[in-house]
């Protein structure tokens, strides 16, 4: 069933390998079809979907391929929407760097994940910025606000070069806030 609609044409280039298809549920290859849908600008590639097993430490990673390779990413099965959103924002790092002014690396593809999706589908914390237990802890009730400090995070790199630093000290101020009102 799956298959069908990718087959017809509505995200043409999406592809699940044969591993990704046989492991993958209808319903996680659906979500992400549908996170695939925010990232417009890779729709007219070829993205392939592979499958890690699921007692690895990678939780998703992106196969770096040159210019003129299909791009790929691997998924463990069930992912969570911010890790498919995650390593697909990795492909515009590596697609569409320059046009869209994404900068390499872990942390900054965080960063352009949160501002990616819509909050509703934000699920998880992200895995390198703010890394802690208190994040970790507080995401649920700071995650709105977090995708607000990182489109502001975004702007703040036009003028400053440490934009990241500035992000996980504004999560940081954020989360004394939350502790605080749970104190009073």
């Amino acid at each position: 069933m799956q298959s069908t609609f990718l087959e017809q044409g509505i995200f043409p280039g999406l592809t699940f390998t044969r591993k990704a298809h046989a492991n993958f549920t209808d319903n996680y290859k659906r979500r992400i079809v549908d996170i695939f849908e925010y990232f417009p600008e890779i729709h007219n590639e070829i993205v392939y979907v592979g499958w890690i097993a699921p007692h690895g430490w990678a939780r998703g990673c992106c196969v770096n391929a040159g210019a003129d390779k299909p791009l790929k990413i691997n998924l463990q099965p069930n992912e969570t929407n911010f890790t498919i959103a995650h390593e697909l924002t990795h492909l515009l790092q590596v697609r569409r760097k320059e046009e869209l002014r994404i900068p390499s690396g872990e942390k900054a593809c965080d960063l352009w994940t949160l501002t990616r999706l819509p909050v509703e589908l934000i699920d998880d914390y992200p895995s390198y910025i703010g890394n802690s237990h208190q994040i970790r802890r507080h995401w649920i009730t700071i995650k709105e606000e977090a995708r607000q400090l990182a489109i502001q995070a975004i702007e703040v790199r036009k003028t400053k070069r440490r934009y990241i630093v500035w992000f996980e000290d504004e999560i940081k101020k954020l989360i004394i806030v939350r502790q605080e009102t749970y104190r009073s």
